[in-house]
């Protein structure tokens, strides 16, 4: 009788165990994502590029057309893109919703903004329907999921549990296809499907500046792709995509700072990061690759960049 009630105990001990482990990603996303600090921290001391727009915001020129818009009190450093044309201006990411971005972005340009998100994460959508137009990636994923008109962010789609936001309904006005192209008048921009971080995420192109306008899918910092959504093979097949298609002087310009900038200024990678990318993908894949880590394993690519992923059956 003993032996069974041990045999029966070790069997529920691994089942629970299995299911735990199936469920880390969501268990990992509702223990380690709660910000239990400030969201806001006090300004920088460090040097700025570009200038600051009030006490919050920092405004960067990367072209006469081009502005990175920067929160460095906040605590993930976040960046938005304003990109210009003659006709009509995108705003890549829309803020935290920390503060109003929508009026940094009409002191730049008076022409009719669509904002489209890298992703759907808590971090990168403050002013979804706050601009003439927002629009997504054309996701039947995502299509199914509007009901007149509008779209709920599932909890964890949108991770704001983190900062402790409730998950956001807006209207989408436009849904760009993956590989079309954005005419901004005397400007195009091509939409790039770049899963990976999460199913849905994109970047937006702009071949005859060199310019990537990558969101999370690379920063320089840890990559996380071990959360909800994430997945280390599509991971590879993005970067892939990516090496394949960029002119190899394009410019990154990403969604976070460094944790330790030496400035305040919009975070930049080139094609050669992409490419220590996928080697560290490919020695994950081949198990030649060290990690740290128990729950996420944390792999170094390069400099300040690692890859953050899950165990061996989550988040292939």
């Amino acid at each position: 009788m003993v032996a069974i009630v041990w045999v029966v105990a070790l069997a529920a001990a691994l089942a629970t165990l299995t299911v735990l482990a199936a469920l880390a990603p969501y268990v990992s996303a509702e223990i380690q994502l709660r910000q239990h600090g400030a969201l806001i921290g006090p300004a920088p001391s460090l040097p700025v590029q570009g200038r600051w727009f009030d006490d919050y915001f920092v405004i960067e020129p990367i072209d006469a057309d081009t502005f990175a818009i920067g929160e460095p009190r906040y605590y993930q450093a976040n960046y938005s893109y304003l990109i210009v044309g003659t006709n009509r201006a995108v705003l890549f990411d829309a803020g935290t919703g920390n503060r109003d971005i929508t009026v940094v972005v009409r002191s730049l340009t008076h022409l009719p903004v669509t904002v489209i998100p890298s992703h759907l994460h808590f971090d990168h959508v403050g002013a979804l329907g706050r601009f003439e137009r927002t629009a997504l990636i054309d996701e039947p994923s995502l299509r199914a999921r509007v009901h007149d008109g509008e779209l709920k962010l599932g909890r964890y789609e949108f991770l704001g549990l983190a900062d402790a936001l409730p998950a956001p309904r807006f209207k989408v006005d436009e849904w760009w296809p993956a590989g079309s192209r954005v005419d901004l008048g005397g400007r195009t921009l091509r939409v790039l499907s770049t899963p990976g971080h999460t199913p849905t995420s994109v970047a937006l192109y702009d071949a005859e500046r060199r310019q990537l306008f990558a969101g999370d899918f690379v920063y320089p910092g840890p990559l996380y792709a071990f959360l909800p959504g994430a997945s280390r093979s599509a991971y590879r097949a993005t970067t892939r995509t990516l090496l394949a298609l960029l002119d190899p002087a394009t410019r990154i310009y990403c969604a976070h700072m460094a944790d330790d900038p030496d400035a305040i200024a919009a975070p930049r990678l080139g094609v050669e990061d992409l490419r220590a990318l996928e080697a560290t993908l490919l020695g994950i894949e081949h198990g030649t690759l060290a990690s740290s880590g128990f729950y996420p394993r944390i792999f170094p690519v390069r400099g300040g960049i690692s890859f953050e992923t899950g165990f061996a059956w989550n988040n292939r």
